[in-house]
């Protein structure tokens, strides 16, 4: 989310007109509306402004049902294709003046432009933000370096990873140190193929638990050559929680339990040790899972249980 400045906009804006108060309404054409304040101050109805006209500026005897008593200033803009918006100033004392009435007018062209291009940008960042979330509960992540291989930027949550990571840490200078030397040879490889440009992509594996692996690849980003690196921490089922994998995949706790072990690779038999049962049970469970989730065997139920939506969940 963008961080809401329509306030503090809203606040120079009486400082400049000398007014108590001043409000926003943006009213989206999808029914929804959206509104700021500075002070005290009670727009009109949306009814009324409906009626009101594009780019005029209103004083307050033209505004029914509000205290003619009370100097107000009101303006209509168009926002685009999104819907229109409605900004209002008001005194205690004195009335505005005319070139406040100019000034306010002269605003509505830019005003419009401007929440036309915040909401736009606003919901760029949300999708944005989707996107992260998605790629991140599936292990996602990527690293931008220079074409000679110092890190520039990363993703929020492989900052996380780097920074709470026994194998590898980043030096000031941007290099990445790896802990063992096989992995840095091995980067380092990685680093001299992409800068090469053959198409030839070998991920490395720079962690086995928790398994991690980089893949680089030549990329331009804004108009720059960088060294994309794109990451994929593996997942595993026990981040998700029993009640998560009963209600996806309509099962009893207990299988849920025995089903999230089969997932990360447990055999029955070290199933069975996990989870205190006996051998008998844990196969007669197994079944249930299997007739429950449609499968046959434990590798169809490994294959269900990454495929599916459960780790968006």
């Amino acid at each position: 989310m963008i961080p809401d400045l329509w306030p503090d906009f809203l606040g120079l804006l009486a400082h400049q007109l000398r007014a108590e108060s001043a409000a926003l309404h943006l009213e989206l054409d999808v029914g929804r509306g959206l509104s700021w304040q500075h002070g005290r101050l009670r727009l009109p109805e949306l009814a009324q402004m409906r009626q009101m006209r594009f780019d005029r500026v209103y004083a307050q005897i033209d505004m029914p049902g509000h205290d003619g008593r009370l100097p107000m200033r009101v303006l209509k803009c168009s926002v685009g294709a999104i819907g229109f918006a409605v900004l209002a100033v008001q005194r205690g004392g004195q009335d505005f003046r005319a070139v406040d009435g100019v000034k306010l007018s002269g605003l509505g062209p830019y005003l419009g432009q401007a929440l036309a291009n915040w909401f736009a940008l606003d919901h760029e960042r949300a999708r944005a933000a989707l996107d992260r979330q998605v790629s991140g509960r599936l292990g996602g992540g990527w690293i931008m370096f220079t074409p000679a291989g110092n890190v520039i930027d990363m993703a929020d949550n492989t900052r996380e990873w780097l920074d709470n990571s026994p194998t590898v840490q980043q030096r000031p200078n941007g290099w990445l140190e790896f802990r063992e030397g096989g992995v840095a040879q091995s980067f380092r490889r990685a680093v001299a193929a992409a800068q090469a440009g053959n198409g030839l992509i070998r991920p490395v594996e720079i962690s086995r638990d928790p398994a991690i692996e980089i893949a680089l690849m030549p990329k331009e980003v804004a108009g720059e050559r960088v060294l994309l690196g794109l990451i994929r921490h593996g997942i595993s089922a026990r981040s998700l929680s029993v009640e998560q994998v009963a209600t996806a995949f309509d099962l009893s706790r207990s299988e849920a339990r025995l089903a999230i072990l089969l997932c990360d690779g447990a055999s029955l038999q070290d199933a069975a040790l996990d989870l205190g049962w006996t051998l008998e049970t844990t196969r007669s469970c197994s079944k249930q899972v299997y007739a429950r989730m449609g499968v046959k065997g434990q590798s169809a139920v490994l294959r269900r249980m990454l495929t599916g939506a459960v780790w968006l969940t």
